[in-house]
């Protein structure tokens, strides 16, 4: 063919392949389209989003799979045209394209005018009649999780859990046809009502993963639509979304995981979903209660390994194979205690699993005022039996150090009984605040509540009192106040010397309340809640790491006392500017100011008798140290200073490996739990309180006008005009 003699050029013709077919799928619904590559990537995002009807302020992102890659970005033209490429590699004639909403309002209500855009009406409401702005959930990406096929799944429960969350985001029920550990299939639960033909099928490989092998990702039935509520949102799928706050946070309330939930994944789960969910992720973190105890022989081992110098005591019910009682304590707990305080505070707490039991412990104090962990057993409660086999395996390492130990308890069950067999002849000091609670409880119907604090005021200046003198004096007022027909008979069942201070004649330290003990029970609240092996772990772990703190914080200090204790020598220094110093006799002086003191710097004693019983100078004692020209903190007790506190901390616990656990021996050693009558009723978590230990705030009534704790409305006081 020719023009003007020239021959004309036809361009060679495009030979272009078989049109590629491309699956859009968006929350359970799915629309076919076929792809070329004389389309653009802006024909085919604008195609999506008008079909699959988004507003204009939505943003979308697209993805497709091939084998080998789940997740493939779909944002420009270069990534459209490399889709063509996968396909020609794979010799693929579909693809599946997952459309994912990633951003924008929700779906307002709008109006649509033949001749304009799209109007949100939000624009012209007022802001209480607005829709709030669309919230991103957790659960967004749930609807993403089944794609194509050849997708892969680490193991069956892989699978069942994406597949379950999947239907919940998509809205859908399922069930199963065939649920083995190698194959699966699921059909829509609507297929014989409404014929619906989603169904999927997976089958293991020989790796061990599952891929689906069959899929139509399509439902043709009615009422496809996420709801708050889902049939398929039971406690295995809630337990996957809390499992690490409650691994961070075991004290979670079930009130307080539906409220979390919903907020995070927009959902709405019943109070029993939560509680078994917090309980089925408990159990996947620690293990189970049960199967714990079997491990404690192992753990035996390997303390009594690792941790040279412990001492780990585990007695087990030959007949039954049941576990009976354990001891222990740790090598670097038992070589420290001998720098710390010579006292121990031993009390007892209940364990928070189901297996309940009792936790009996010795704590004693360093000389910055802190707790010090020393010994623990774990047995079924509370008796005299049990209180024996603690104390003995307790003698047993403080006899080796040679110190007068001060022990102070509440007088537990069981406890004085075993506490006179055992360590009979060593101080015993009864914690005040118990004995104020057992007092008050005397009074249950007999009296009203200004009357009963005015009795605790009266008791706890008869505890203080630093003579003889001043205890008759205080009793005496104790008697007029709560009658003597209580009082008397309450006091007789009580040996004087073990809980008031002027008939004790060691150094108690200035300790009245078993305090400590209380602190070391509500530090490892979090670990009664656990299974006992974790339980012991875990306060393990944590007494480890306080040394470890403690030891290098000890480094730091700089001053001859402990931080607390020197503080309070600055204090009691000012206090002793105020008085005069009369000498009288080598270490003997007269302390004046409005009273009169004899102290008696070379025995350590005041006639103040705080000297004494805090084991630290008092103000007058401190005066007429500075009189002798002497240095007061020659005069200061050994274990309040920083080199002490430094030795108590100086052995450590050595850490635990478990790696060999299932190799070892000991590891597979099977023991049964304890027998444990469960009470009637949900579990209680935490102690109920005597009546003397709750306080009760005062408030002016309006009425009378008196103190008390009632209120207007409730009063029955005579008016007097």
């Amino acid at each position: 063919m020719e023009r003007d003699g020239a021959p004309l050029s036809v361009p060679p013709l495009r030979i272009l392949p078989d049109p590629l077919v491309a699956r859009c799928i968006y929350s359970g619904k799915c629309y076919m389209i076929p792809l070329n590559q004389c389309m653009s990537f802006s024909d085919l995002y604008e195609d999506v989003f008008r079909t699959f009807q988004f507003l204009p302020s939505d943003v979308i992102e697209l993805q497709y799979s091939v084998p080998g890659c789940e997740a493939c970005f779909l944002r420009s033209e270069r990534d459209f045209q490399m889709l063509f490429c996968g396909a020609r590699i794979h010799n693929l004639e579909c693809v599946d394209i997952s459309v994912l909403k990633i951003g924008g309002s929700c779906s307002n209500t709008y109006s649509v005018d033949s001749r304009s855009e799209v109007v949100d009406e939000d624009d012209y409401l007022g802001e209480a009649f607005r829709i709030e702005v669309h919230k991103s959930y957790l659960s967004d990406e749930w609807s993403s999780y089944i794609h194509h096929v050849g997708e892969k799944f680490h193991g069956a429960a892989e699978l069942r859990e994406k597949l379950r969350k999947y239907a919940i985001a998509v809205g859908f029920e399922f069930v199963f046809l065939r649920n083995d550990l190698d194959r699966i299939h699921a059909i829509c639960s609507n297929v014989g009502t409404e014929g619906c033909d989603w169904h999927l099928r997976a089958h293991s490989s020989a790796n061990g993963c599952l891929y689906i092998t069959e899929l139509n990702n399509i439902h043709t039935c009615k009422g496809v639509v996420r709801t708050q509520k889902h049939k398929l949102l039971g406690s295995k799928v809630v337990k996957t979304c809390i499992a690490a706050d409650v691994s961070y946070n075991l004290t979670l309330k079930p009130r307080e995981i539906m409220s979390k939930f919903k907020s995070t994944y927009g959902f709405d789960i019943s109070y029993k979903v939560a509680l078994k969910a917090k309980q089925s992720a408990k159990e996947a973190i620690y293990g189970s209660d049960a199967d714990s105890f079997s491990k404690l022989s192992w753990y035996k081992e390997a303390v009594l390994e690792s941790n040279p110098g412990s001492s780990f005591v585990l007695e087990v019910d030959p007949s039954t194979n049941r576990f009976h009682r354990l001891f222990v304590a740790y090598g670097g707990c038992i070589e420290g205690f001998q720098f710390c305080l010579p006292v121990l505070y031993v009390d007892g707490t209940f364990g928070k699993s189901i297996y309940k039991g009792q936790i009996l412990a010795a704590t004693g104090r360093n000389g910055n005022q802190g707790f010090y962990p020393l010994a623990i057993c774990i047995c079924d409660s509370e008796t005299e039996t049990n209180w024996t086999f603690f104390f003995n395996h307790l003698k047993s390492l403080l006899e080796p150090q040679g110190r007068v130990i001060t022990f102070i308890s509440d007088r537990g069950t069981g406890l004085l009984s075993a506490f006179d067999k055992v360590f009979a002849g060593h101080p015993h000091l009864f914690c005040y605040k118990h004995l104020v609670a057992n007092l008050a409880g005397k009074y249950r119907g007999k009296g009203n509540s200004v009357m009963i604090e005015e009795v605790k005021k009266k008791f706890f200046k008869v505890a203080y009192s630093s003579t003889e003198k001043e205890y008759r004096f205080n009793l005496r007022l104790l008697r007029q106040e709560g009658g003597a027909e209580i009082i008397d008979p309450f006091l007789a069942e009580i040996p004087v010397e073990h809980w008031c201070r002027a008939f004790y004649t060691g150094g108690r330290y200035g300790i009245m309340a078993n305090g400590i003990a209380e602190s070391f029970n509500s530090w490892i609240s979090l670990e009664r809640l656990m299974p006992v092996y974790c339980m012991l772990d875990q306060t393990r772990i944590k007494q480890m790491e306080q040394i470890g703190k403690r030891r290098d914080e000890a480094q730091r200090w700089t001053t001859e006392l402990t931080p607390k204790m020197e503080e309070r020598l600055k204090v009691q220094m000012e206090k002793s500017r105020r008085f005069s110093v009369h000498y009288s006799s080598p270490g003997v002086y007269e302390v004046r100011s409005e009273w009169s003191y004899v102290v008696n710097i070379s025995e350590h004693s005041c006639s103040c008798v705080k000297w004494q019983i805090n084991c630290f100078p008092c103000p007058h004692g401190l005066a007429a140290i500075q009189a002798a020209s002497e240095n007061v903190y020659d005069y200061i007790d050994k274990y309040f200073r920083v080199d002490m506190f430094k030795k108590s901390y100086s052995s450590h616990i050595r850490p635990i490996t478990n790696v060999d656990m299932s190799s070892s021996e000991s590891g597979t050693d099977f023991m049964l739990p304890p027998l444990a009558k469960r009470p009637p009723g949900r579990p209680r978590v935490k102690r109920f309180k005597s009546i003397g230990e709750t306080e009760k705030k005062l408030i002016r009534c309006g009425r009378c006008g008196k103190m008390g704790t009632h209120n207007k409305k409730s009063c029955t006081e005579p008016l007097v005009q």
